[in-house]
């Protein structure tokens, strides 16, 4: 039983190399959002240059390219530290490598408080954004309120996953 426990046990743990397909496709998602930020930021060079542009349009452009680059450090931290911690350590080994300092203190709890953070950052952007883009009618108020209200969930979350943390360590 020991045996046949002990073998399970070598293929799980073999099996975490799967994950390295995950990630590839993060990366991949990375660089999509890249060519569209490209893309975006040409738009709006030539807009700026050559075209006419109203104040809060460009505000909500640029507040559309803040948040495609948040999205992408979102999806950058959690390819890196998901493979840093669930596949792998070797890779930084190399001396050509410099390893991230905040990657040294990565654990899932850390990394779910970071993940917690990105997406209130994320939907604190799309709150304004969405804030900014329309006229006070009775259906943009109504929008605007479930954002507000969506993005105060995502803060009270990451509070609780915080004060679950802190709970757990007093404990220990």
């Amino acid at each position: 039983m020991e045996k046949m426990l002990s073998g399970i046990g070598s293929f799980l743990y073999g099996m975490r190399f799967t994950m390295l397909f995950f990630y590839v496709g993060l990366v991949a998602i990375i660089f999509g959002i890249l060519g569209k930020f490209f893309l975006e930021t040409y738009k709006l060079m030539s807009t700026l240059l050559f075209g006419e542009l109203e104040k809060i349009d460009l505000i909500i452009k640029v507040l559309e390219l803040v948040d495609m680059t948040m999205v992408a450090q979102l999806v950058w931290v959690v390819a890196l530290a998901g493979v840093s911690l669930f596949v792998t350590t070797g890779h930084f080994d190399k001396q050509d490598m410099k390893k991230p300092d905040w990657l040294d203190h990565v654990n899932t709890y850390n990394l779910k408080l970071k993940l917690a953070f990105a997406i209130i950052s994320i939907s604190g952007v799309h709150a304004l954004k969405t804030y900014l883009s329309g006229d006070l009618t009775m259906e943009n108020i109504q929008v605007v309120t479930l954002v507000a209200v969506i993005h105060f969930t995502f803060v009270l979350s990451a509070i609780g996953i915080s004060f679950a943390e802190r709970l757990t360590r007093d404990q220990a």
